[in-house]
Order: structure tokens, then C-alpha cells, then sequence
């Protein structure tokens, strides 16, 4: 094989590769659970933060969506560890679209805004963070307070 030939040949892999890699990063599905609300203040599940594999394996999750059917968007939730969470509105503070939640990075498709797992600004044109609400558990129960 000559030289072009097989620069040629390691671009194309190295592009398939790339495109492949993107492509699985991208089905991956964060895991939403539906909260109640009570008296201001939206509850579900702590046990939600882990997934029971079929061998009885339980995997840690690092963020659960809550849909409640008052909010016209979700909440993202962090597990920070040490039982502390933070929560983020998912409204983009540019123009009121719904944020999607990749792992640690939050963004917007409608014009690209985009934000870190705590709800901080990282690329605009949005100028403003999510909003943020306290949260506090007991054993069994996370609780966001809305007000």
C-alpha cells in the first residue's frame, strides 16, 4: 500500500470511529421518574437514583428527571453524594424552551444554550443560570421545595 493510500484508509477509519462513538453517546437515556406535589414541595423516591440490574447489581445513576403534571417542564436532579442534590429547572433562561440533560451537561436545542449540572451558564446566548430549588431527603424520600 502506498502512502496516500493508506493515509487515506486511516482518515476514513478514523472517521467511522468517530461518528460511531458520537452516535452511542447519543442513545443514551436519562432516566425520569414522575413526582407528586404536596404543599409546594415535589416529592418521589430516593430509590430512583439506582438501577437493579437482573443479576441484583444495583448501578448508581448521577441525575433522574422528575416530570409533575403542574410543571409545564421537568426537574433535573443531581446526586452530588454524601445524600446532598441539587435541582435545576429545565426552562432555558434565553427564550423559555425545555433544556435536555446529557450526563453532567445541560443544554438547549432551540438556540444552543447550554449549562453545567448546577445550572451555570457555560455558552450562550442565554445570560441568565436555571433556576435552582432546595432540596432535602429522609431515607426513603427526596424533596424538592418549590417556594
Amino acid at each position: 500500500m502506498d502512502r496516500k493510500q493508506f493515509i487515506k484508509t486511516c482518515g476514513i477509519s478514523c472517521l467511522g470511529l468517530s461518528t460511531a462513538t458520537f452516535s452511542l453517546s447519543g442513545c443514551a437515556s436519562v432516566y425520569s421518574v414522575q413526582g407528586t406535589v404536596s404543599d409546594k414541595t415535589i416529592s418521589f423516591p430516593k430509590g430512583s437514583f439506582f438501577e437493579t440490574k437482573k443479576s441484583g447489581e444495583k448501578i448508581a445513576r448521577q441525575v433522574v428527571v422528575v416530570n409533575v403534571d403542574n410543571l409545564k417542564f421537568p426537574v433535573a436532579v443531581y446526586d452530588d453524594g454524601n445524600d446532598k442534590y441539587t435541582a435545576v429547572w429545565l426552562k432555558c433562561s434565553h427564550q423559555g424552551n425545555e433544556v435536555s440533560v446529557h450526563g453532567d451537561s445541560l443544554s438547549c436545542s432551540a438556540h444552543g444554550s447550554e449549562y453545567d449540572r448546577s445550572g451555570k451558564v457555560t455558552k450562550g446566548p442565554a445570560k441568565e443560570d436555571l433556576r435552582k430549588f432546595n432540596v432535602r431527603s429522609d431515607e426513603t424520600t427526596i424533596f424538592i421545595q418549590l417556594a
